[in-house]
């Protein structure tokens, strides 16, 4: 198996993106579209006849170049419609060409993951077309305030781009330029890229005629990604999330046989959260190499 490392302007994106679409790891951060985004200059590790394929997230800073994790993306690594072999993941892992990385790779790679290894925690609530069977496992707090938001008669339905975006910026004023920068963007890019492996949901929770909730969620081949929610004040306090996350699993996931990604998360609270759905962990993992912590928060400032 030779591999190859491709430049950002070497890389033949039809090709790569076909590698993608057939992946057995069905998540959507690895298509060349997505990386645009999230990680203009991207390069990559590739077979000769792409049927392997591992995005470098490259980064470069007062003259060094490295790779760390982008944002807006949970899980990269090498994809392939191939079994992933742990000698396969060691020759990608060994032909990593830059000194410093810290980066994720998917959960098809954990096993066979390499090297210095951290694992993380994403958590699914598993396929299922019976929503009652679903619903037992929900935790006596998750029920209760679904049942609030109910009774308080808040409503869902699909937004617009400019409103999801305009309430997620109101409530996140603190967070880092590039998220702020980004979002809007990434939004777009899923729109205009939809396709049966990557399709775009924009859903708000509504008090009257006020957005308190909204969220911005992939669905792929198999399952639903619960990507960018955000709440407001109002909406944190008459359980808007609960709601939504129960209609999803009603109205998505149960009826087109999908598993709920919950796309995260190692914030115990947030965990917490997701468990109350009975959602259970499915293990990815952290790889990296020369990473002193001094220099990776003077690089990330």
């Amino acid at each position: 198996m030779k591999i190859q490392h491709l430049r950002h302007n070497e890389i033949d994106r039809l090709r790569w993106d076909a590698t993608i679409a057939r992946s057995l790891c069905d998540l959507p951060y690895a298509y060349s579209w997505y990386l645009d985004v999230v990680c203009p200059m991207w390069e990559a590790l590739v077979t000769e006849d792409y049927e392997y394929v591992m995005p470098l997230p490259l980064k470069k800073k007062r003259f060094v170049s490295y790779l760390i994790h982008p944002i807006w993306v949970q899980q990269l690594g090498v994809y392939s419609a191939q079994e992933i072999t742990e000698k396969v993941f060691n020759r990608f892992y060994h032909r990593i060409p830059y000194l410093m990385f810290d980066f994720n790779v998917n959960y098809l790679n954990y096993s066979v993951a390499c090297g210095h290894v951290k694992s993380k925690r994403n958590l699914i609530v598993p396929h299922s077309k019976d929503v009652y069977a679903i619903r037992k496992n929900y935790s006596y707090n998750a029920k209760r305030n679904i049942s609030k938001a109910q009774k308080l008669g808040l409503r869902i339905e699909e937004i617009r781009l400019e409103e999801f975006v305009a309430l997620w910026k109101s409530e996140n004023s603190d967070m880092r330029q590039d998220l702020h920068a980004t979002i809007q963007p990434l939004v777009e890019a899923v729109f205009f890229n939809s396709s049966q492996q990557c399709e775009p949901y924009l859903l708000g929770v509504y008090s009257g005629s006020l957005l308190i909730a909204a969220l911005f969620g992939i669905k792929t081949r198999e399952r639903f990604i619960y990507l960018i929610p955000v709440s407001n004040k109002e909406g944190k306090e008459k359980s808007a999330m609960f709601m939504l996350v129960d209609y999803i699993l009603e109205n998505v996931c149960c009826q087109q046989g999908l598993m709920f990604d919950c796309e995260g998360s190692m914030i115990d609270g947030v965990a917490r959260f997701y468990r109350g759905f009975g959602a259970q962990e499915q293990p990815y993992a952290l790889i990296s190499r020369c990473r002193p912590q001094w220099l990776v928060e003077l690089l990330h400032r």
